[in-house]
């Protein structure tokens, strides 16, 4: 039986800017804004993630987010960000602005409005290879239980803030113990978060995201150092290496995705916060900015890193092909040298056994015959005729092979128009017997 849908909540204790973990069992309505704390990440499984059948949206709506963002479009892309800005008159509560688009303008705030409300979606991906058991860079858990030797993170995160301190994030198929870092990240805090922000709980939870970037980039480049480090000389290495190429191109991809995205999220958290500058003060807001700038340069050096992790396979490849090559080679020299070792044995037996030389029985001495010299004039010159013809092929090959691949076609093609007109022959005689 299967067992009900959970999600994890973390919150901030009652009276305290300590954070605590709990669970709840998950519902539509259990997810509604007036059923869940004023600030909250939401963990929810992808299993438990509603399909796109209609409650997906349900679920969405509830922190403001597009309808198409449900659909599996979205779902399945690499990465992405959106956000909702709304706005309303002073001492007005039915007049709303709302604008989608990557940064929100400031012609949606004009005078006398006020923002009342944030939105934000994004998507950010993570692919985690199966940890080496030598010299692994890290010790952090195994996320790889499957025999494929790698897994995918796809996290969509949905975030909801409204005015003036409330703040909500839903986090779709996260790492297992997502929850747990990101707690012990909050708990680190030296100064509480200033929930007036509306991006005050992205920084951290895109210190965590940075931090599983790392792990599936050195994920990767363990594996590649063990290949330089314990040299295989056969095409077994091949195979592994192509494995290990895939997850780099892989990593590199969606941390170029990831990059975007939060560049995009830098740019909407400038123009949101620009308008909050009475509440949160010039100095909160330039060193939120300053701080995201520096994530995007942490997930910038993951990804060069990434491309080197890369660079290093095709090494690696190219080491191997070679290694494979001098193996070749030293296979060849070992039959040339066997042939030369044995070739003037063979040679000389093979003289000495025609009837140009005959031991006599009577004396028991060599006779050797006096047309001897047929053999050289004849040895001579097959020999310089073999080389010559060997240098021509060398020379003119591929001419003297287009040559006969053109006179094959020319005469193909007359051998196909002579059949063609015996058979209009016979045809024509065919109708005059029929007349």
């Amino acid at each position: 039986m299967a067992s009900s849908p959970e999600m994890t909540i973390l919150e901030p204790c009652a009276g305290s800017s300590k954070w605590q973990l709990s669970k709840k069992p998950f519902s539509l309505e259990a997810v509604e804004p007036a059923a869940l704390p004023k600030q909250c990440y939401i963990f929810l499984d992808v299993r438990d993630y509603p399909p796109a059948d209609g409650r997906r949206q349900k679920l969405l709506a509830h922190f403001g987010v597009p309808e198409f963002v449900a659909n599996r479009t979205c779902f399945e892309v690499n990465g992405y960000f959106g956000n909702k800005a709304t706005y309303t008159q002073e001492h007005t509560s039915t007049n709303y602005i709302t604008s989608y688009s990557a940064i929100p303008t400031p012609c949606h705030a004009g005078h006398g409005q006020e923002l009342t409300g944030a939105a934000t979606w994004f998507r950010c991906l993570v692919k985690m290879v199966k940890k080496v058991e030598e010299d692994a860079h890290d010790n952090d858990q195994e996320y790889v239980t499957s025999s494929k030797g790698y897994k995918w993170f796809e996290m969509s995160f949905f975030t909801r803030w409204d005015h003036p301190n409330s703040s909500r994030i839903l986090c779709v198929d996260c790492p297992p113990d997502f929850p747990d870092e990101l707690l012990k990240l909050l708990r680190k805090r030296t100064e509480p978060l200033d929930f007036r922000d509306p991006y005050a709980m992205h920084t951290n939870l895109v210190d965590q995201l940075i931090v599983y970037a790392d792990i599936a980039v050195w994920r990767v480049r363990d594996p590649v150092r063990l290949l330089e480090k314990y040299r295989m000389r056969t095409g077994a290495i091949f195979g592994p290496i192509h494995e290990m190429s895939r997850h780099a191109i892989h990593t590199s991809e969606v941390l170029e995705a990831t990059i975007e995205t939060l560049t995009e999220m830098q740019e909407c958290r400038t123009a949101i916060q620009g308008k909050l500058l009475e509440d949160l003060g010039e100095t909160y807001i330039e060193q939120a900015n300053g701080y995201a700038q520096f994530q995007i340069s942490l997930v910038k050096s993951l990804k060069l890193r990434s491309e080197s992790n890369h660079r290093r396979l095709e090494n690696e490849i190219n080491l191997a092909f070679n290694n494979i090559a001098r193996q070749d080679n030293s296979v060849m020299k070992s039959i040339a040298l066997l042939t030369m070792v044995f070739l003037p044995a063979t040679f000389i037996s093979a003289i000495f056994s025609t009837t140009f030389f005959s031991f006599g029985e009577e004396n028991k001495t060599w006779e050797v015959s006096d047309k001897l010299w047929i053999y050289w004039a004849t040895t001579i010159p097959a020999t310089i005729v073999t080389v010559v013809l060997w240098q021509v092929w060398l020379v003119y090959g591929d001419v003297i092979a287009k040559f006969s691949q053109t006179q094959y076609e020319q005469a193909l093609a007359r051998w196909k128009s002579l059949r063609e007109r015996r058979v209009q022959a016979q045809r024509a005689s065919d109708k005059v017997e029929t007349a």
